[in-house]
């Protein structure tokens, strides 16, 4: 199924991550220096002092749901693998990356909290006890201990964190709230397909895709046209399928999405539900025989609506932080405005990470929050909107959109 990946914009989604346990196993600290350094400002933004060792549990959480997504894919180095260069054309590594994102994260939530009181929008006691309890639970934990320790926190600091995120979720929330969330069956169609491709590509002696001759075409067709005769007489796409040693026989896809392009998607909208779509179709990925599953596949349609809302909201809320930002951001350097000495003492990898480094050259490893979260990025191939403030990597996401 050919899905566009949104990204997440939920500005409060580290009140879930902070959950007792999820920090086991992420990068550490310096030893000498967070601790000891904790209260210093590391930077200051909208007017509010941020201290480092508030970043660094924001890093530290950060870590954690990079660990989890990542080192599946690039092993225990992708911390130190490449992720281009600054603007300066120094070269950077993914916990650059990841650092100046949680740098993002937390202006975000600066600036939407300083937003709360003038949009009606506050957290209650009960939500407040609630904070407490997290964070009670938090620096109880072993983990969360260790963590507060070595940034020379406590309980009061994760308690303001979560305190901090929530209000911010709630005045996301209320940025969002005219979003139009009316989509029509038309706009958010998705179609479901059965059919056997008889490809007129092939790969050289280079690796390179090339078109086949007129003749090898031909014979193409005639293998198709055979099919097709057989699908006609009642033989399953799926049995043709497997006599192909075809297996992907089911597409679903939005308007204009199909791999077999646009002229064949018209052929669909006349047909009914378990039609056979007539003869042999010369479309963009070769020669197809194929079935209508469902004009309108309502699962799929569900979800593309749900994805499409989401968009919207999170088009609304970046116009809207955009527009609250413009003068804050026509002073914010990066590397100028925080203090990154201090900054350098926070660490994300494991020792593990750093044995040995990944070859994975990337620009396509950028978390899907953003790569995948701007076309969005690796990370996170879900798309979600307000509703879902909770999930771990949208923080990041939404935070990269604001940069």
């Amino acid at each position: 199924m050919k899905k566009n990946i949104l990204t997440r914009m939920a500005a409060a989604a580290v009140i879930m991550m902070l959950v007792v346990g999820v920090l086991a196993g992420c990068g550490s600290s310096k030893k000498k220096g967070v601790a000891a350094d904790g209260a210093k400002t590391l930077f200051s933004y909208n007017g509010v002092d941020v201290p480092l060792k508030e970043a660094a549990i924001y890093a530290k959480i950060n870590a954690a749901q990079y660990e989890s997504t990542y080192s599946s894919y690039f092993g225990p180095g992708f911390w130190t693998m490449g992720m281009g260069a600054d603007e300066e054309g120094n070269p950077t590594t993914f916990e650059d990356y990841a650092k100046e994102q949680t740098i993002s994260q937390i202006k975000q939530i600066i600036v939407l909290d300083s937003k709360a009181e003038e949009l009606g929008c506050s957290i209650d006691d009960k939500e407040k006890e609630d904070c407490r309890k997290y964070a009670a639970a938090f620096a109880k934990d072993e983990t969360g201990k260790k963590i507060l320790k070595d940034c020379g926190a406590d309980e009061k600091d994760i308690q303001k964190i979560y305190e901090d995120n929530a209000l911010a979720a709630k005045v996301q929330e209320e940025m969002v709230k005219d979003t139009d969330l009316n989509v029509s069956d038309d706009e958010a169609r998705e179609t479901t397909i059965a059919r056997v491709v008889f490809e007129t590509s092939k790969t050289d002696d280079q690796g390179q895709t090339i078109q086949m001759t007129d003749e090898e075409k031909a014979q193409v067709k005639a293998k198709a046209d055979a099919a097709w005769q057989k699908l006609a007489g009642g033989t399953s796409i799926e049995d043709i399928a497997k006599e192909e040693e075809y297996t992907n026989t089911t597409e679903t896809f939005a308007a204009g999405e199909s791999e077999e392009g646009k002229a064949f998607e018209k052929t669909l909208a006349g047909l009914k539900d378990g039609d056979l779509v007539n003869g042999v179709q010369e479309c963009d990925n070769g020669y197809v025989i194929a079935k209508l599953t469902a004009y309108t596949d309502q699962d799929a349609t569900a979800s593309h609506k749900e994805q499409i809302i989401n968009q919207r909201k999170q088009d609304n809320f970046q116009k809207k932080y955009e527009e609250w930002t413009a003068d804050l951001e026509k002073d914010w350097d990066y590397k100028k405005s925080v203090d990154q000495k201090l900054w350098d003492l926070v660490v994300l990898h494991s020792e593990e990470s750093t044995a040995t480094e990944s070859q994975v050259d990337t620009e396509a490893a950028a978390p899907e929050s953003t790569t995948a979260v701007e076309n969005s990025q690796p990370a996170d191939d879900q798309a979600a909107g307000t509703e879902n403030s909770a999930a771990p990597e949208s923080t990041t996401a939404a935070a990269e959109e604001t940069k």
